[in-house]
């Protein structure tokens, strides 16, 4: 029977890593589509079965594990199932499921059963696909069980796709003829009689491996080890991090390339002004800056979707419970933290996992205190230009731990004021170990991918113009009509001058820097300028000079912004932040003397004294490490606390930190002697 007169929809339901968004593929043939609940941040996944005579919708929930809601996903998941309403009171017209698919691991059918028990007391009609057979240490009578329960039980593996077919043939079925659909288990939810499911799967299920260890559990023997376990997963987070810089840096390197190409393209196609400055400066180089760590955010992703993907994600929440719980954070707390080294916008979206509201509140306002890509390129040309080659992993680290430690003592104020609470004891299933299923793993990265791609096109870019606006205007005339007197004789001296002439390569290098002070001059007199100029004597106390202030200003959108702004400043040109890695630092001693790390340490303040020194380099990047200059983050925190105040409270109290922090490194070292020329 036809079920396209009404897009009739099924709800794939069932508790976190039981194979629904691997069978969400195989029962549609498509990619999984995320949407958004109305009224709210959270997300469903679904697509379109076509049919031979119609189109059945299917809805991948995230994960439940009974009808009560432990966290703001089940909420809102449990409202639609109960009737379309999100958790934020809106509905979508003809929302909420004509049917249940209860997603059943095999391996787990005791607590799986329970929850299936409680969803047949929502009076939908219910298919069981019974997941993760080839994995399971039982082996289940399918026909027994079916019988047991009074409704059909399809065996189906979410890797292969084996079973669907069969599965949504049966999916039709109960669509078509609801009312044929009623099943006993319905009927004694309804009269509220009791079902004995110890009883009933030991009637169902038999050993299939006697009491060997499993494979798992022989794994698990080493991860989980209780002097092991620990070092071991630090030394995977250590190699995912050497991973993300060495295989991210040539899809950098191919990113940069091509901002650099549409750059000069737009500059040859458009005349030299406001509009070509508009599109290279502020829109072509403003958001390339930030997609330039899209390689370093998709591999990250890509790491964490294996590890979870294998099982070994759970265990790393386990082992790091207790050492979090110090603090009131929960190791569920792991996985945002981890992936905040790279870019804090999937980071936030990973607190999803969080199921008590406190904890997850705490650790949103503590992550980007992690020091993420972004910040490398400002601590690399300084440590370059400051600090001898023996130390700068010493200080390359200490940034790093400082971020660390700053978070956990946040967290624990936060849990002890305005976020108090119980701490919420890690209850979770150590699922088995498994093969990662490629299709589920690209997903997910693809979604994290596109999450940081919207926000760079949207938050980001708004954040750039506005920068720009502030950097370029005013213009006045008399700067230009200056530049062009010292221009002109050189201009006629090169014209006289043959191609090959000796002379030549000194008169334009002589031209190009004057194109550079001019740029210099136009930006020291801007909007952004006197703004910073008016807000240096707050950062006085820590060794900043107007400069320094207005590369601060400039990197709101993006912190790697300061280092070209810098470069424009000190009349270096154009500087590119993706120069600056952790491998430059072994030739910087050799170079420290060039380019912007040269004019950093030549420059001058008025009173002709140094306006850069090791410890105002020193200064200035535990600024950096702490502040939450990010326009990106913030907008991420505002989409999933719905509220304004929690990215001004993350933004306020993190700069006003940064600043105190940087003004007590600034006075001891000073007070201490430390603060002489480099």
């Amino acid at each position: 029977m036809s079920v396209s007169r009404r897009l009739a929809t099924v709800a794939l339901v069932g508790r976190q890593n039981a194979g629904k968004t691997s069978l969400l593929m195989h029962l549609t043939g498509s990619t999984q589509h995320p949407v958004n609940f109305p009224g709210s941040s959270v997300e469903r996944s679904e697509a379109v079965a076509k049919l031979a005579d119609g189109h059945l919708r299917i809805v991948d929930l995230p994960g439940i594990t009974s009808l009560e809601a432990l966290s703001p996903d089940e909420e809102v998941a449990l409202a639609w199932l109960h009737g379309g309403t999100s958790g934020a009171g809106a509905k979508e017209a003809g929302d909420g499921p004509d049917a249940i698919c209860a997603v059943v691991d095999a391996g787990k059918l005791g607590v799986e059963l329970d929850l299936v028990v409680q969803l047949a007391r929502l009076g939908k009609p219910i298919v069981v696909a019974l997941t993760k057979v080839d994995v399971a240490r039982v082996t289940i009578d399918v026909p027994a069980l079916a019988h047991e329960l009074g409704v059909t039980v399809v065996p189906v593996n979410a890797l292969s796709g084996e079973g669907a077919k069969a599965l949504l043939e049966r999916l039709v079925a109960v669509v078509a003829t609801p009312e044929g659909s009623r099943s006993a288990l319905e009927d004694a939810s309804q009269r509220s009689v009791p079902v004995d499911l110890d009883l009933l799967v030991r009637s169902v299920t038999t050993r299939s491996d006697g009491d060997r260890p499993s494979l798992t559990d022989r794994i698990d023997a080493v991860l989980l080890h209780r002097v092991f376990g620990l070092p071991i997963l630090a030394l995977l987070v250590f190699g995912i991090f050497q991973a993300l810089f060495v295989g991210a840096e040539p899809l950098m390197g191919l990113i940069e390339d091509g901002q650099g190409a549409l750059g000069s393209w737009i500059a040859g196609l458009v005349p030299e002004g406001a509009l070509q400055s508009f599109l290279v400066d502020g829109l072509v180089n403003g958001v390339g800056s930030v997609l330039v760590f899209l390689p370093q955010i998709i591999l990250l992703m890509l790491f964490v979707a294996l590890l979870e993907a294998s099982g070994y994600m759970a265990r790393a929440a386990f082992l790091l419970d207790r050492v979090l719980s110090k603090v009131g954070l929960s190791g569920r707390s792991f996985v945002p933290m981890v992936s905040s080294f790279a870019c804090a916008v999937p980071a936030v979206l990973a607190t999803r996992m969080i199921d008590n509201e406190r904890e997850r509140l705490a650790t949103i306002a503590v992550l980007p205190l992690m020091s993420c890509s972004a910040r490398l390129p400002v601590y690399v040309i300084l440590i370059g230009a400051f600090f001898p080659t023996s130390q700068a992993g010493l200080v390359l680290f200490s940034l790093y731990a400082l971020g660390i430690v700053v978070a956990a003592i946040v967290a624990w104020i936060l849990r002890r004021t305005r976020l108090r609470g119980s701490h919420a004891v890690l209850m979770m299933e150590l699922p088995v170990y498994q093969r990662p299923s490629v299709r589920v793993v690209k997903n997910q990265v693809w979604a994290a991918s596109r999450e940081f791609l919207v926000t760079a096109g949207t938050v980001i870019m708004a954040t750039a113009i506005l920068i720009w606006v502030l950097s370029y205007y005013p213009r006045p005339a008399a700067i230009h009509e200056a530049h062009n007197a010292l221009r002109a004789p050189i201009s006629a001296a090169i014209e006289k001058l043959g191609p090959d002439a000796p002379e030549r390569a000194a008169l334009e290098a002589r031209a190009g820097e004057l194109d550079t002070r001019e740029r210099a001059a136009y930006l020291e007199q801007s909007f952004l300028a006197e703004a910073g100029k008016a807000i240096q004597p707050v950062f006085a106390p820590a060794g900043f000079d107007w400069r320094t202030t207005v590369g601060v200003l400039a990197a709101f959108p993006a912190r790697e912004l300061v280092i070209p702004t810098l470069g424009i400043l000190y009349s270096v040109g154009d500087v590119d932040p993706g120069e600056f890695d952790i491998a430059s630092l072994d030739a910087a001693e050799a170079h420290r003397e060039e380019g912007l790390a040269g004019r950093l340490r030549a420059a001058k303040k008025d009173d002709g004294s140094p306006a850069w020194t090791s410890l105002s380099a020193l200064s200035v990047m535990v600024f950096f490490a702490l502040c939450s200059q990010c326009m990106a983050t913030l907008g991420a925190i505002k989409r999933e606390t719905r509220s304004w105040r929690w990215p001004l409270f993350v933004f306020s109290y993190m700069t006003g930190l940064a600043w105190v922090m940087a003004v007590l490194v600034y006075q001891i070292g000073s007070a201490l002697g430390l603060g002489g020329a480099s």
